[in-house]
């Protein structure tokens, strides 16, 4: 993998941003994303590079931000780490770019409580109803198990 040809790509990409890669001893690069340029560096990765392969999503709360790490494979890894603010933890959806996304993007949303726009589940949020994914039928709305911090409930102040 090209790492320096793909930054050059996601500079031309999203021109507003510098994009810089960290090399992880196992054979994985990790490059920091802005949340805003998310899908068009994703788009770049697979005209430009043939780099479609999503492996898979992950989040974690790390208590002041939600962090989402998007695991792509082509001959070693790369990872993209966009970062999304605590209280408004919302990003644009793959799915147009990558259908595959619909999973993971559905796992984000319950677990982590992360809106995802423009996903052909409309808002993907409890309160706007989805069906649950892998939460049972009774799961308290707006109590996404994996933040860290959670909204009082109903009875307590």
């Amino acid at each position: 993998m090209d790492t320096q040809a793909i930054l050059d790509a996601l500079n031309d990409a999203c021109p507003d941003h510098t994009f810089d890669a960290q090399a992880i001893p196992i054979d994985e690069t990790v490059i920091e994303v802005p949340v805003i340029c998310l899908k068009r560096v994703v788009a770049c990765l697979g005209s430009g590079f043939s780099i479609s392969h999503l492996s898979t999503i992950t989040g974690q709360d790390t208590g002041t931000e939600l962090e989402l790490l998007y695991h792509f494979w082509s001959k070693g890894g790369l990872t993209l780490r966009v970062v999304l603010p605590y209280d408004d933890a919302r990003i644009d959806s793959l799915t147009a770019v990558i259908p595959g996304a619909d999973f993971y993007e559905r796992e984000l949303a319950e677990m982590l409580g992360v809106r995802l726009e423009g996903h052909p589940r409309s808002g993907l949020t409890e309160a706007e109803g989805f069906e649950h994914f892998l939460l049972p039928e009774d799961w308290r709305p707006g109590r996404p198990p994996l933040r860290k911090k959670q909204p009082p409930k109903e009875n307590e102040s």
